[in-house]
């Protein structure tokens, strides 16, 4: 299965608000967490909203913004990033990120999470395709 590159543009919550995301996937998660919401399957998400730096380097990659931040429906908060090409300032950070910030629940959503979700889109409202 393929999946055509769709460059950054505006996805509207289905609080109303406009989030500005980086791909055609993230627009599709997005959709896909607010799908979870409106089934009180999570209690909530937001769109990179905290930057974590890792003060112990000194050169290099310091800073990682995950993706999604999602709050599940027992409380409890999971970082979801959305990963269909890797590169290696990529894996570094997630790498960083599960070293220094051990009691946070990162996901990464590879090609092979995503064809997971693919498969539910026509239940999806707003999936793009």
């Amino acid at each position: 299965m393929t999946y055509k590159h769709v460059k950054a543009s505006w996805y509207t919550r289905n609080d109303s608000r406009q989030i500005y995301v980086r791909s055609g996937w993230e627009a599709n998660w997005a959709a896909y967490l607010d799908w979870l919401l409106s089934l009180g399957e999570i209690k909530g998400w937001e769109y990179e909203p905290e930057e974590f730096e890792f003060t112990e380097i000194k050169r290099g990659t310091r800073f990682y913004k995950p993706d999604f931040r999602v709050v599940n429906g027992d409380g409890s908060v999971e970082y979801h990033e959305i990963k269909g090409r890797w590169t290696q300032k990529a894996r570094t950070q997630v790498s960083r990120f599960r070293k220094y910030y051990p009691e946070h629940k990162l996901i990464v959503v590879d090609r092979e999470a995503y064809k997971a979700v693919v498969k539910r889109k026509n239940l999806i409202p707003k999936w793009g395709g």
